[in-house]
């Protein structure tokens, strides 16, 4: 998430459908060149990704690229590095350098074409996927890996621009404000972990019969068990909330609750600065409201 509130916070933002088809040109040439019969076309989803959908040899695959500043090179990097650590070959088939036109080069990842989930997770599914994926990973850690303190720092100004525009009143602010200050306080002595970052339904898909996590470029070292308390914020698992908020990630339940509250602040920040918001049936006020009143 913090990828996308950085990339709509800019006003410098390149044109992600003419980026896409330099991209795909490229791609086109260089499968063709190595004597492989491709077919590749872009896949459309995501906010920030450039995806292409392909049929190489035969053989249904995913390739995916980044947008060109260095950051984002360095975010699907460190993804594939994660994905190898996770499910060594079986996700990162190849990673290769495209040279384009302009004579800039972008790092591509080739993956298997996986399916989505037939239904929707139970929330003790998601709990215990998150909680694999950590215990895979362990203590390792990739280079350049963002913090939890990158996180606080957007709260802060997503809390300043929901207050001056009106889209959260006072009483809430002051006590998203409280939370967010305790999370703060309590980071040093709670349990950290790599956690997704984007940890939601749509990042959950199968390899087979297998279920994989991918789309690790939002990672980032933060607190065990952020990634199950943002799954729970997505709309399809919002009617999970009121029964599995607490007690599934051994954190205290205010803990749990400023975490909660975080991640629908970012989301709400995220929804104001891409314009998105103006099309949501819930408001950030309402959303917000809702996670302050668990119990």
């Amino acid at each position: 998430m913090l990828g996308k509130i950085e990339f709509f916070e800019t006003d410098d933002r390149p044109d992600i459908a003419a980026d896409r088809a330099r991209i795909l040109t490229a791609l086109l040439r260089q499968l063709q060149s190595s004597g492989r019969n491709a077919v590749v076309t872009p896949a459309l989803g995501g906010t920030l990704g450039v995806c292409f959908d392909a049929e190489i040899a035969g053989d249904r695959r995913f390739l995916k690229t980044h947008l060109p500043d260095p950051a984002a090179r360095a975010s699907l990097a460190r993804e594939a590095d994660i994905l190898v650590r996770l499910y060594d070959k079986a996700i990162v088939l190849d990673r290769f350098e495209l040279p384009l036109a302009d004579g800039t080069r972008r790092l591509c990842l080739l993956m298997p074409a996986l399916t989505p989930l037939s239904g929707p997770m139970q929330p003790a599914d998601a709990a215990a996927m998150a909680r694999e994926c950590s215990e895979r990973l362990g203590d390792w850690r990739p280079g350049d890996l963002p913090a939890l303190h990158h996180y606080l720092a957007s709260a802060a100004r997503a809390l300043k621009t929901l207050s001056d525009r009106g889209l959260l009143d006072q009483a809430s602010a002051d006590e998203v404000s409280r939370l967010i200050g305790l999370l703060a306080d309590r980071f040093a002595d709670l349990s950290q972990a790599l956690c997704h970052g984007d940890f939601g339904p749509k990042n959950i898909m199968l390899e087979g019969t297998v279920p994989r996590v991918i789309d690790w470029e939002d990672a980032f070292l933060g607190i065990a068990g952020y990634d199950y308390l943002y799954w729970l914020t997505f709309m399809e698992n919002w009617p999970f909330l009121q029964t599995a908020a607490f007690g599934r990630t051994g954190l205290a339940p205010e803990s749990e609750r400023a975490i909660l509250v975080l991640v629908v602040l970012l989301k709400s920040y995220l929804a104001v600065c891409s314009g998105a918001y103006l099309k949501h049936a819930v408001s950030p006020q309402a959303r917000i409201a809702e996670i302050l009143e668990l119990r």
